[in-house]
């Protein structure tokens, strides 16, 4: 009998031996969970550096345009010189990307070939042999220059491991003592991002300013920003705004919340208006015309010029206009059968006859700025006498 109760002793410590240790069983350890930090691109660190100078700009308004017709869309004055394409002034085909500026007297142009910038000068009717422009500094893939008209003041595009990522806009004056461009330096935001910005022109005779970008654009089109450019740099201020709002002028997010009142915009967009007329505007075939002096003289007549040479001049104008006009519904007919209708054989003989026609275009639109600029400075002579 105390065999059997000793049996049954020793079965019920076995049976609970297993539960103590059940429940003396260590708990699992839960594994710590280690946060990733991602580093800020070297973008990003740019962004942030330049976001306290981001400079106050009005924006006026803002088109998105094919890559390949944004220089259409630059509404240029004589007086502030000339853009175009490469292949166009050159009559060339192998440089579909890069521009070429020429000042308002067309005797001196700075272009862009092959990632670098030159200048070249007008002599006795012919153009002399390309410079490069030396002392800018390191970039890659420099392109779009544009010049100031106190003839010191460049613009261009480029890339560089100091930017903020694809072109970005710098700006160089030109020291008269070394003979060289100074270092150039990035325009900043709002003018650049990480985005590829360029073509940065002003038109100081209307205070008009233009870039252009493909920033938040799909492939193949650009947005052209028109804006208004300060006589002197403006920042936007910690004291004044608070950070969230100068990101999003610094991103361009919305341009109506540079605007304010509205009054300046709506000035500035008259000016432009006034320039689009303008150079659409054809002759009237009764003689009468429309001819800007300065802000406050518009002629229509021939009897309206004190100086009298201006008058024939007038008549020159005239006829150089009409031919112009002229020229270019050709030129829009030739391209419009080129791109229609033209078969393989007649594709080779056409493009010659277009590209002729074009460069006969613009060297003449180019002679219509000159005349105009030498009435309105004589007559304005004249008037002083």
């Amino acid at each position: 009998m105390k065999k059997y109760r000793l049996l049954i002793l020793m079965a019920a410590a076995l049976m609970v031996i297993p539960m103590t240790a059940q429940k003396r069983k260590a708990p699992v350890k839960k594994k710590k969970v280690v946060p990733v930090v991602v580093e800020p691109s070297k973008e990003e660190v740019k962004f942030e550096e330049m976001l306290g100078a981001t400079q106050q700009i009005m924006f006026i308004d803002s088109v998105v345009v094919k890559k390949q017709e944004f220089l259409n869309f630059y509404r240029l004055t004589s007086e502030a010189g000339a853009i175009s394409g490469y292949n166009t002034f050159f009559r060339s085909e192998d440089q579909p990307y890069s521009t070429v500026y020429v000042n308002q007297l067309g005797n001196k142009c700075w272009f862009a070939n092959n990632g670098q910038l030159y200048t070249i000068d007008k002599l006795n009717g012919q153009w002399s042999e390309p410079l490069p422009i030396e002392g800018l500094g390191r970039f890659q893939r420099k392109n779009y220059p544009f010049m100031l008209t106190d003839g010191l003041t460049l613009y261009f595009a480029a890339i560089s491991d100091e930017g903020l990522g694809g072109l970005d806009i710098y700006m160089s004056r030109y020291d008269s003592e070394s003979g060289k461009f100074l270092l150039a330096e990035n325009i900043g935001l709002p003018f650049n991002s990480s985005a590829n910005d360029y073509m940065y022109a002003i038109d100081e005779f209307n205070g008009i300013g233009y870039f252009a970008t493909d920033r938040r654009q799909p492939e193949g089109m650009v947005c052209i920003y028109t804006f208004i450019p300060n006589q002197k740099r403006i920042t936007y201020t910690a004291d004044d705004f608070d950070e969230e709002t100068i990101r999003s002028r610094a991103k361009i997010e919305r341009i109506s919340d540079t605007w304010g009142d509205g009054q300046k915009r709506s000035e500035a967009l008259s000016r432009l208006t006034g320039t689009i007329q303008q150079k659409k505007k054809p002759q009237n075939k009764q003689g009468s015309f429309t001819f800007v002096v300065n802000d406050d003289l518009v002629y229509t007549r021939l009897s309206d010029f004190h100086n009298a040479d201006n008058r024939e001049r007038m008549d020159k104008l005239s006829t150089m206009k009409k031919n112009y006009q002229e020229l270019n519904e050709r030129l829009e007919k030739s391209r419009a059968y080129y791109a229609t209708k033209a078969n393989v054989s007649e594709r080779s003989e056409l493009r010659a006859e277009i590209l002729s026609y074009e460069q006969e275009y613009y060297q003449l639109e180019e002679d219509i700025r000159q005349l105009e600029k030498t009435i309105r400075y004589t007559e304005l002579q004249t008037l002083k006498q």
